[in-house]
């Protein structure tokens, strides 16, 4: 049997190929740790109202856990009897209502017994034109003039009430938008990861899309040039103020 030129040559890219196969070091397995997921949210029970929790399963950027003193909610319109209870057991000692005069006229918070409700009316300067916007609205929670008063004096009276080792609620209507924007900004100014900040908002699973409050920040960087600049000019809370705000939200 003859063997060509031609067969040797074809024969040896194969041979080529199995000897570097056989003389190659052996790969390295690198093993990449997947992104940790944040936690789910904590859940507690008002009865006669929805969509309640708080941030206690969360922690900031740096482990610090948040404690449970500011529940998000919707309105109490239809506190109960037994609501008025779980509002003692939470020593919840203070109401935030970010609506609307139309809105808390319509359906009045009940009377929370030992909780005064303070009003923080986000739209009063800029009524929501309806629901095809969402995106526009969540913008509006940061550009509007009254809007930012409403928060910074939500986020006063939060350090106030927290800092005497009280809850806070803080209601809208549906405890979805506006109570749901106020978590975020709460979450980012005690240095939360995005993550968490994100997985709190999606949580609520009733037709939120996370990119509202992805445009909100990019829209607070546009305006402001930073986080900061918003922190300080647009909400005018000062770095006293934030540090007493953590102080008051954050395990020691």
């Amino acid at each position: 049997m003859f063997t060509t030129a031609g067969s040797v040559r074809r024969a040896r890219g194969p041979l080529v190929a199995l000897v570097a196969l056989v003389i190659a070091p052996a790969a390295t397995t690198v093993t990449v740790a997947p992104a940790q997921a944040a936690p789910p949210p904590a859940r507690v029970k008002i009865d006669g109202a929805f969509n309640t929790r708080t941030l206690a399963n969360y922690k900031t950027n740096q482990g610090r856990a948040i404690s449970a003193k500011v529940i998000r909610s919707s309105d109490l319109g239809g506190l109960t009897p037994a609501g008025e209870q779980d509002l003692r057991r939470l020593r919840v000692r203070s109401v935030i209502d970010l609506r609307s005069d139309p809105e808390r006229q319509l359906r009045p918070n009940r009377p929370a017994p030992g909780a005064p409700t303070f009003v923080a009316d986000v739209m009063r300067l800029a009524p929501f034109s309806g629901y095809s916007n969402f995106p526009g609205m969540y913008r509006t929670f940061v550009d509007n003039p009254g809007a930012l008063e409403a928060w910074r004096k939500m986020l006063l009276k939060v350090t106030q009430t927290a800092g005497r080792n009280d809850a806070v609620v803080i209601n809208c209507t549906a405890g979805r938008d506006r109570s749901g924007w106020a978590m975020a900004l709460l979450l980012r100014l005690l240095d939360a990861p995005m993550a968490t900040i994100e997985a709190d908002f999606q949580a609520q699973r009733d037709g939120v899309d996370v990119e509202w409050v992805r445009g909100a920040f990019r829209h607070a960087d546009a305006l402001y040039g930073n986080w900061d600049n918003y922190v300080r000019i647009g909400l005018r809370m000062t770095p006293q103020d934030v540090n007493a705000l953590r102080s008051a939200l954050l395990a020691r």
